[in-house]
């Protein structure tokens, strides 16, 4: 406007000097620095734009119009009266300590970080982290810090480190997904994969607590849930145990799911456990009991092998010692894998004793268990499988086995110490009438490769079998008992 004179400076006035520090809060300090030498009208466009009047950033326009100036004039005048030559050497206490009580509290959410420089007196309008930051830029401050979006909020971090937080967001939803819960040390891990170096526990913590839905199941030990529905994991795993038991004990609940290898490397604990299970709907929590409220039908829960496993368990248990289990199964053509598999990791089924397996929240009595664990050991103290061993007339080396439950199933039997070392490596493996039958592996006192010769020959328990072995050809000649033993070139 005419008459008026854009100046940025009056006579006798240094404009690069700060008020005397003490209770100068920061837009008091920057006023001083920018304003405080400038004509009324440029004084107050200045400290309106930049928001140092009322803790708000206002558009060039919004400025321009109250003062009757058009935009790009309001941007001449505020540009004129924040450059300096060497802004850096002007002394900016109130400056450089907000900026190191933010460095130190990183990474930290953006909300929380402005209400304690409020608290702190820094500030008295409410100056956010963004007027901090552009206003240590017209100072020639380096901004130790950088403003990440999470959620419906912000997080303060360091520069290196802007591009972690939506990793852990990322890698946080993967795992509560097929989890049904999280763990920060684990999330921490899958992202310092990325970003070696820049990841640790706090950033991922702050990160999560901005996250919709989030809740700190343990803080301490850095457990967390979201809110978010999953059929995945832990929840489906909690809803079969359930199914099949109706009411387990918290402590045996953690033992059942610790049985499951996927779902997850660190063990959950118990107080993790009690917590998550009270906000799991349809679950009831009674002192150490947990229930499924309503109840649960284990016919429509579980399928395919768990629930033939769990039909046969309630039909002849719910305890069983593992052989008399594996027949019923077997006998049923269940695949001997598909048997081992499942038991050793469902968590419907849970180890009572040695080779004593029964059903999740079973109430089984020490002395059944004692009992069948008893029935056990006898029963391989009577299925010695190498019955002996010698060499035939030509010099062949012969071995003899009575086919226990194990080497009939899994097809590994074992090899005299003294014979180790010579029958090592790999044989052509034949039938006594000269049948190829694929090759047998000799390592460390074991051999296998018999399972198709037995599955098709139809070899039982407790039926005889023998290997004959040509250390020259490296050939293995395998034949069962037939009326009498059958020995290659014997």
């Amino acid at each position: 406007m005419a008459g008026h004179r854009d100046s940025a400076e009056e006579p006798g006035r240094d404009r690069g000097q700060a008020p005397a520090a003490g209770a100068c809060t920061l837009e008091q300090e920057l006023i001083g620095i920018f304003a405080s030498a400038s004509r009324p009208r440029n004084r107050e466009i200045v400290i309106g734009y930049y928001g140092w009047a009322d803790g708000r950033r206002h558009t060039l326009a919004e400025i321009g119009a109250r003062y009757g100036v058009t935009r790009e004039r309001t941007r001449q005048i505020c540009a004129k009266l924040v450059r300096r030559p060497a802004p850096g050497r002007i002394p900016a206490p109130v400056m450089d300590r907000t900026l190191d009580f933010v460095q130190r509290r990183l990474p930290s959410s953006v909300e929380v970080v402005e209400a304690q420089l409020v608290q702190l007196g820094l500030t008295a309008v409410g100056l956010g982290l963004e007027h901090v930051d552009v206003a240590a830029r017209l100072l020639g401050r380096a901004v130790p810090f950088c403003l990440v979006p999470v959620g419906a909020g912000r997080l303060a971090v360091r520069p290196d480190q802007a591009v972690v937080p939506a990793a852990v967001v990322e890698a946080a939803r993967k795992d509560v997904y097929y989890r049904g819960l999280g763990h920060v040390r684990q999330i921490a891990e899958t992202v310092s994969g990325r970003f070696p170096e820049r990841v640790d526990h706090a950033i991922v913590a702050e990160t999560l607590q901005l996250v919709s839905g989030f809740a700190w199941l343990d803080r301490p030990s850095g457990w967390f849930r979201f809110s978010m529905a999953s059929k995945h994991g832990l929840p489906r795993l909690i809803e079969k145990v359930l199914a099949v038991s109706g009411r387990i004990r918290l402590n045996d609940l953690q033992a059942a799911l610790a049985r499951r290898r996927r779902s997850g490397k660190t063990p959950i604990p118990e107080g993790v456990l009690r917590e998550y299970c009270r906000h799991l709907p349809g679950i009831r929590l009674e002192g150490p009991w947990v229930l499924a409220d309503p109840p649960r039908s284990w016919e429509q829960v579980l399928t395919g092998v768990e629930a033939r496993l769990v039909k046969l368990l309630k039909q002849h248990g719910p305890i069983m010692e593992r052989g008399a289990l594996e027949e019923l199964c077997m006998a049923e053509g269940m695949n001997r894998f598909s048997f081992d598999a499942f038991l050793a990791n469902s968590p419907v089924i849970v180890q009572y004793g040695h080779s004593v397996y029964g059903l999740a929240g079973s109430e089984a009595h020490s002395v059944d268990v004692q009992l069948l664990a008893a029935r056990h050991r006898a029963q391989r103290a009577s299925g010695k499988v190498l019955e002996g061993h010698g060499r035939t007339p030509e010099g062949r080396l012969w071995l003899r086995y009575r086919l226990s439950k194990a080497a009939s199933t899994y097809a590994v039997v074992t090899i005299p110490a003294a014979l180790k070392t010579v029958i090592c490596g790999k044989f052509a493996l034949e039938a006594a009438d000269g049948r190829p039958w694929g090759t047998l592996a000799a390592r460390e006192g074991r051999a296998w490769g018999l399972g198709r010769f037995l599955r098709t020959a139809g070899a039982k328990v407790h039926g005889r079998m023998q290997l004959t072995f040509d250390l020259h050809q490296r050939k293995a000649v395998v034949s069962l008992e037939s009326g009498e033993w059958i020995v290659d070139g014997g």
